[in-house]
């Protein structure tokens, strides 16, 4: 299953969707240049939750990945992993003038 979270917060259907998109909600306030984030995770009887974040930048996909035990937990994780890419893109693209 994927989750497509975009620009506009959208109602969820389910937990781990509201869950989701709360927490990636944050990258498009501070980072303008992202447009759009998809969550890709394996299903709920696997015994280690895994998951995908794909995040398309101005110009670039990005792709990290986390496992854990539980899906929430393995999404902290990949969010933080998407952070510094992140902030890896934007320091290479966007210095400032000096």
């Amino acid at each position: 299953m994927d989750i497509r979270v975009e620009k506009e917060l959208l109602e969820g259907r389910n937990y781990f969707e509201n869950y989701a998109r709360v927490n990636l909600q944050k990258y498009f306030q501070n980072y303008p240049f992202v447009e759009s984030i998809k969550v890709f995770f394996r299903g709920e009887k696997h015994p280690s939750k895994k998951i995908k974040l794909q995040a398309r930048l101005k110009g670039k996909d990005v792709f990290v990945e986390a496992s854990a035990a539980k899906h929430d937990i393995a999404l902290d994780l990949a969010a933080e992993k998407l952070k510094k890419q992140v902030e890896k893109y934007k320091s290479k693209r966007y210095k400032n003038a000096s």
